[in-house]
């Protein structure tokens, strides 16, 4: 009754963040999962994935949702900086619903917590890590360090809660001048991690899906705090 959130997620399956979205969705809102079914993050699939969109969206135009999110920073990187602004055109091709991309999100995240160098802990192999630090460069931001995990699309999920948070320290332990951390990918489990991350290191942590809900509550104007899961989404408070 309050808000319906359409995420359109990249894999073949969703689960990681179906939890999370479950830790912290405040009461009257629920969220509308869609897989585009990429098994394996190389171009030609990732290309076949988004040309799904438009379909997509033109189903969900009858479906009467609030906002549509494509989900993932392959998806963006793909196209290069500025790809998610065309992603959010094709989308308005066929619905006047609002849309966005987690990866949009995340950027505006990065930059209302007024961060300007930070460290990358990915789940991603060398190749999607280094289209995202050239997109996150064209941003406006300095990357200053990756620590990525190279671990398949349908396994990022099971990876251990530990995971992210080893990923994002040993990252900025290489770089502990950097003023921000981020972590990709809202398969990998981050939830957890962002808080005792953000009082270990002493900088404010993003992470894709907590991104995406912090721009689309703000975009829907549901400002309830949310505490315990790092400054981003606390900012929500009136």
């Amino acid at each position: 009754w309050r808000a319906r959130i359409v995420f359109i997620c990249p894999s073949v399956t969703a689960e990681t963040f179906l939890h999370e979205f479950h830790l912290v969705a405040p009461s009257g809102v629920s969220l509308v999962v869609i897989n585009l079914g990429i098994r394996h993050l190389g171009r030609d699939e990732i290309g076949g994935s988004l040309g799904m969109l438009k379909p997509v969206a033109a189903e969900l135009d009858r479906t009467k949702v609030d906002v549509i999110v494509l989900g993932g920073s392959p998806p963006v990187t793909y196209g290069g900086f500025g790809f998610d602004k065309e992603i959010i055109r094709q989308i308005g091709e066929v619905t006047a619903i609002p849309a966005t991309t987690s990866q949009t999100c995340a950027v505006e995240a990065l930059r209302k917590l007024e961060v300007q160098k930070l460290v990358l802990g990915s789940p991603f192999a060398e190749d999607q890590n280094l289209l995202l630090k050239t997109y996150l460069e064209d941003s406006g931001f300095k990357v200053a360090g990756i620590n990525g995990a190279a671990v398949p699309v349908p396994e990022i999920a099971r990876m251990p809660a530990s995971a992210s948070y080893r990923l994002a320290k040993d990252a900025f332990l290489q770089a502990p001048d950097a003023d921000g951390v981020y972590l990709p990918c809202a398969l990998m489990p981050t939830f957890t991690n962002i808080a005792p991350l953000e009082r270990d290191l002493g900088v404010p942590v993003v992470t894709s899906f907590q991104a995406m809900l912090w721009g689309v509550f703000t975009m829907l104007k549901i400002h309830e705090p949310i505490r315990g899961y790092g400054r981003l989404l606390e900012s929500l408070a009136p």
